[in-house]
C-alpha cells in the first residue's frame, strides 16, 4: 500500500470513527473509578436472612427434584426467600429451576410479593409500584438474565429513585441501582462497552460488533501513526506551527505524542473480546471439569450421611446462603455468613486437601502433563490478582511441565484460576494495555491514576482535534456534491 494510501485510509477512517474516539476517551475518565451496577454474589448474600434451623424444613433434594435427579450435571445452591429455605438447581440444558425445601412448590412471584422481596432486601419504605418485563431492560442487559424473564421491576419513590429487578424463577434480586447509578452508567460503561440493552442482550452482536469497531479503529490509529512519522521525516526542522490550520496543527502533534498510547488501548480492547477463540479461557472445559469434579450430580448421588452432615454443619451457624461443588468425588459445602465464608466436606467431615490430593488430581487432567511444583501464596501475583481485593486467599498456586499454572481453592478444591500461554499473554495484551494494571502502578496510587489521566488528556485531545477534522471534511464534501449537482443541472 502506498503511502498516500494510507494517508486517504486514515482520512476516511479518522471522519468515520471520530465521534465514538471521543465518547471512548470522555467515558474512560468515568470507568476509572465507576463501572456498570452489577449487583455482585457478595452483595446478594449480605441481604439475605439466615437459612431456617428447623432440620425438618431440609427435605433431601432428590425428592425435591425428583423428576432432575438423573440428570449428570445439576448443580445446587441454598437459601431463603423472606424467611423459607428454597433449592435452587441449574440443570444439564441450564434451566434454572427454584422449589421451596419443605412443601417442594416451586416460586410463584407476583406484583405484591416482589414489592414485598424488594422492601425486605433493600430496607426501603417508600411507596413502589412493580411493572412486569418480557424483556430484558438496560440494568439487566446480559443474556444470562434471559433466563430468569419475565422480569419484576420494583421502582421505589424514595430519594434515591431506586430500582430492583426480581427474578420470576428464583424469587431472587437481580440487580438494584440508583438514580446516581444509572446516571454514572450512562456517562461511563454504556457507551464504553457498547452496552445498550437492544446490542448487550444478543452476545453474539455484542460481541461481533465490538471485535470489528476496535478492530477498524486500530487501522486508523496505526495508519494515523504511520502518516504522522512521514510527514515528520518529510520535514524535520519545522517549526511547531506545521500547518496554518489550528486543528490540523494540535492534532498532528498531540497524536506524535499519544498516538502509541492510542493504538495500543484501541488494541487492548481488541484483545479483551478475544476474537476469533484464540484464547480458550481461564476456566476447565466441560470435559476437564467433569474429571476435576469427580462427581457433577448433586442429587441422587448425595448420600444420607453428607446430607446429615450438610443439616448438622448449617443449624451450628448462621448461614445466609449454601453452595454445593465437588473435588476428586468428594462432595464440599461452601457456606457464607455475614463476613464469612467457610467450607466444610460432607464426605469426610475431617478431611482436608492435601498437596498430594491436588498434584493426583492435576495430573489426571492431563496424562502428558505433570506437576513440578505447588505452593501456597498469600499475595496476588501477575496472573491471579484482584485490583479490588475480593479475590480468595490464600490459594495453592500449582505449576506444570507444559507452564500451565493453576490456582486452587485450598478449603474445598474449587479451580479459580486456569493460567497458560495464551492466557497469560492475554493478560498482559488486554489487562496490562487497556488498565495499566501495573504493580508499580497499581500498588502506588495515586500515581495510577495520574498516568491515566494524563494519557486520557492526550487521547481526548486527539478525538476531539479529529471531531473538528472530521466536521470540516463532511461539510467541504457536502459543498462539492451540491455544487456537482447544481452544475448537472
Amino acid at each position: 500500500m502506498k503511502l498516500k494510501d494510507i494517508f486517504k485510509l486514515h482520512h476516511y477512517l479518522g471522519t468515520f470513527f471520530f465521534i465514538m474516539f471521543l465518547i471512548w476517551f470522555l467515558s474512560g475518565f468515568v470507568m476509572m473509578y465507576k463501572s456498570f451496577p452489577f449487583l455482585s454474589q457478595k452483595k446478594r448474600i449480605e441481604h439475605n436472612q439466615v437459612i431456617s434451623l428447623e432440620e425438618s424444613s431440609l427435605v433431601h433434594p432428590s425428592i425435591v427434584f425428583e423428576e432432575y435427579q438423573q440428570e449428570s450435571n445439576n448443580s445446587l445452591r441454598v437459601n431463603t426467600i423472606l424467611g423459607k429455605t428454597v433449592y435452587h438447581l441449574v440443570t444439564n440444558e441450564g434451566k434454572l429451576v427454584s422449589r421451596f425445601a419443605h412443601n417442594k412448590k416451586g416460586i410463584k412471584i407476583n406484583k405484591p410479593l416482589a414489592i414485598k422481596i424488594a422492601r425486605n432486601f433493600t430496607g426501603i419504605n417508600s411507596n413502589a409500584i412493580a411493572t412486569v418485563l418480557n424483556k430484558v431492560d438496560q440494568w439487566i442487559p446480559r443474556p444470562r438474565y434471559l433466563k430468569h424473564l419475565p422480569v419484576y421491576k420494583v421502582k421505589f419513590k424514595d430519594h434515591l429513585n431506586t430500582f430492583v429487578h426480581i427474578s420470576s424463577q428464583t424469587g431472587e434480586v437481580l440487580s438494584q441501582t440508583s438514580y446516581t447509578d444509572r446516571l454514572w452508567a450512562w456517562l461511563g460503561p454504556i457507551p464504553h462497552w457498547l452496552y445498550l440493552k437492544e446490542i448487550r442482550s444478543c452476545k453474539t452482536l455484542w460481541s461481533q460488533l465490538c471485535i470489528w469497531l476496535s478492530l477498524l479503529g486500530f487501522i486508523m490509529s496505526l495508519s494515523g501513526i504511520i502518516t504522522g512519522v512521514a510527514r515528520y521525516r518529510k520535514k524535520p526542522k519545522a517549526r511547531f506551527k506545521r500547518y496554518k490550520n489550528k486543528w490540523y496543527n494540535v492534532h498532528y502533534y498531540t497524536g506524535l505524542v499519544f498516538g502509541l498510547f492510542i493504538c495500543t488501548w484501541i488494541f487492548s480492547g481488541f484483545m479483551s473480546m478475544s476474537p476469533f477463540n484464540w484464547s480458550q479461557g481461564a476456566i476447565l472445559s466441560a470435559k476437564r471439569s467433569k474429571l476435576w469434579h469427580g462427581r457433577s450430580d448433586y442429587l441422587k448421588n448425595i448420600t444420607d450421611e453428607e446430607w446429615t452432615n450438610f443439616k448438622h454443619s448449617i443449624m451450628s451457624k448462621s448461614v445466609k446462603e449454601a453452595h454445593f461443588s465437588s473435588f476428586s468425588g468428594k462432595l464440599f459445602s461452601i457456606q457464607f455468613q455475614t463476613n464469612l465464608t467457610s467450607s466444610i466436606c460432607l464426605s469426610n467431615l475431617s478431611y482436608r486437601l492435601s498437596e498430594a490430593d491436588l498434584s493426583e488430581q492435576v495430573n489426571y487432567l492431563d496424562t502428558v502433563d505433570f506437576v513440578y511444583n505447588i505452593e501456597q501464596i498469600k499475595d496476588y501475583d501477575n496472573y491471579y490478582y484482584d485490583r479490588h481485593n475480593n479475590k480468595k486467599l490464600p490459594v495453592y498456586k500449582v505449576s506444570t511441565k507444559n507452564d500451565i499454572v493453576y490456582y486452587v481453592d485450598p478449603a474445598n478444591g474449587k479451580m479459580l484460576l486456569r493460567s497458560d500461554i495464551k492466557n497469560k499473554l492475554e493478560r498482559w495484551l488486554y489487562h496490562g494495555l487497556h488498565s495499566l494494571d501495573f504493580h508499580f502502578l497499581i500498588n502506588n496510587r495515586p500515581l495510577w491514576d495520574i498516568v491515566m489521566i494524563l494519557l486520557l488528556l492526550g487521547g481526548t485531545t486527539v478525538s476531539l482535534t479529529a471531531t473538528g477534522l472530521g466536521i470540516k471534511f463532511i461539510l467541504r464534501k457536502r459543498r462539492g456534491f451540491l455544487k456537482r449537482r447544481y452544475k448537472r443541472r
